[in-house]
């Protein structure tokens, strides 16, 4: 056995293992075994010493030289193994420190490009931590395609560290890839996970050939294969489902895990039905975190939460009686029944939940503000955040009131203000301010619209539990009795055990045991809904 490369060794016996990653060569006389996965064919992982990588970096010129000390024990351990190999995974909490992670880590020495991609609204703040923490003059790239100007900057920066956001990565994937990217972090990895990158042609000469699709999947793939180092951030690695997996360890690692399909029908229990395949589960639990054990490095909240103050949360179920009722959605409601269209009405009736409770949040928010407490809420629709940041904004505090039409520079303007204020209420849409932003020392959070997925509730709680926090908080998910909310918490009580099992999230089994079951069916339930609204 002989190492090939850092992601791969090759076999020189045959080798009868149906594992994802793990192909025969050319001539059938033996298999390349992806490096995560020997341990399962009885091989040793090498061990990868990387103390020296950490020293090279730390006294590269790169970064101000009192980083090294200033970094927490989690985040040196993170770059000892993230430094010596090609591509790495790192699942941190929110507000762990991974912006200062991928500083270091790019800091390593190169003679390339790097990289970052984040989300829009995180643009500003890698600008300001990279300025802060190294001698990089980062280069933001905006706009949703490349301009001569952008262009002219792309060949002039000295210090070449980009940062371009998922939002308008495709029109700028041609213009990266003509630059020679050595590192790249992404940020926020999950906004990948979608597996179709490519679509079959049939050619007239009868051969099929793959052509890229027009998505940021795609438009990363490119520039992950172009790439010499990968670096993958996230809170939330599983955002829906496990197979939402898949498509971030590809780009960390390409190859080394397989199609999407053979990961799929192994570690996600896939089947095939009437209408083809479907990967609904969790399969291979043991074998598939034995993996990652060498592709990721899992912080867990409890070590993060050691250094912050108390977080609490609550399951608040609003009865009837203490709900208002908006007599506008019938209509709504009844034109999107008559459509067929069941995703749309499901829209519909959670907005309509939303503004249910608008009474019980500003009496709610009224007492905080009392008390001399900061506040966010997070609702639904840029509509419903509106009225409700006019009716809070009757209150005597600063109140700011801002969703994802909300220009980027607005929002920053507004993060600043509030992180300053000692009392105040901030009232946006979970969409516009759920991810990538920093609203530490939140004394009261209130989640108006439920979280559809594990993620948006992993990276909702992470905007007040962050390093540097210095206040308890308390986090309330209010559901309206009777309406479509009780959905909405079974399905994620559906999907949160298998989440949780595979990101190692006890913040998701906190959430899990915090919702409870409502008991009824779920069919049960939607049918007196829809019946009682329309």
């Amino acid at each position: 056995m002989s190492t090939t490369n850092h992601l791969f060794r090759r076999f020189s016996l045959p080798l009868d293992a149906d594992i994802p990653g793990i192909w025969p060569d050319k001539r059938g006389h033996g298999c390349r075994c992806p490096m995560n996965a020997l341990t399962l064919v009885g091989a040793e992982q090498p061990y990868l010493e990387g103390k020296s990588e950490l020293k090279a970096t730390l006294g590269s010129g790169h970064l101000l030289p009192w980083v090294g000390d200033f970094m927490m024990p989690h985040q040196v351990s993170i770059l000892e193994k993230a430094l010596t190999r090609p591509g790495f995974s790192v699942w941190s909490p929110p507000g762990s420190g991974k912006t200062l992670i991928g500083i270091a880590w790019l800091s390593h020495p190169s003679s390339g490009v790097r990289l970052v991609v984040t989300k829009a609204a995180a643009r500003g703040t890698w600008r300001e931590e990279i300025r802060k923490y190294s001698r990089f003059e980062p280069v933001v790239l905006e706009g949703r395609y490349s301009t001569d100007i952008a262009k002219e900057g792309l060949q002039k920066n000295s210090a070449p560290v980009y940062i371009i956001a998922w939002e308008t990565l495709i029109g700028w994937k041609d213009e990266l890839l003509n630059l020679n990217i050595d590192s790249l972090v992404m940020d926020e990895i999950h906004w990948a996970k979608n597996p179709k990158r490519v679509k079959p042609v049939l050619t007239r000469e009868g051969r099929t050939r793959f052509d890229s699709l027009p998505n940021t999947a795609a438009a990363i793939k490119k520039l992950a294969d172009s790439a010499r180092r990968r670096l993958g951030l996230t809170a939330t690695p599983i955002p829906n489902r496990p197979k939402d997996l898949w498509s971030q360890l590809d780009l960390v690692e390409p190859w080394q895990w397989g199609t999407f399909h053979k990961f799929g029908v192994r570690y996600c229990a896939g089947l095939k039905n009437a209408y083809g395949w479907e990967y609904p589960g969790l399969s291979n639990q043991d074998e598939l975190m034995e993996r990652l054990k060498w592709s990721k490095h899992k912080i867990s909240q409890h070590a993060i939460s050691v250094n912050l103050p108390d977080k609490r949360r609550q399951v608040v179920r609003l009865p009837l009686a203490e709900q208002n009722k908006p007599a506008g959605f019938k209509r709504d409601i009844v034109r999107a029944s008559k459509t067929g269209d069941r995703e749309n009405l499901f829209e519909v009736m959670l907005f309509e939940a939303a503004s249910r409770k608008r009474k019980y949040v500003v009496e709610r928010v009224k007492e905080a503000i009392k008390c001399g407490q900061k506040v966010v809420v997070f609702t639904g629709r840029r509509k419903d955040c509106e009225v409700l940041g006019d009716a809070i904004s009757k209150l005597d505090c600063p109140v700011w009131c801002a969703h994802g039409g909300t220009s980027t520079e607005k929002r920053d303007i507004i993060r600043h203000e509030y992180m300053e204020s000692d009392v105040g209420v901030l009232v946006g849409t979970g969409d516009a301010w759920g991810e990538s932003v920093n609203l530490q020392d939140t004394d009261l959070a209130l989640f108006v619209m439920l979280p559809w997925t594990p993620r948006a509730i992993r990276q909702w709680e992470g905007r007040f539990c962050r390093l540097g926090q210095k206040r308890p908080v308390l986090i309330s998910y209010i559901i309206a009795s009777g309406t479509v909310d009780e959905h909405v918490a079974d399905v994620l009580l559906d999907k949160l055990p298998a989440v949780g099992a595979v990101a190692e999230d006890e913040a998701i089994t906190e959430v899990e045991a915090a919702f409870g079951s409502s008991g009824a069916s779920l069919l049960d339930r939607m049918q007196n809904i829809f019946s009682e609204q329309i």
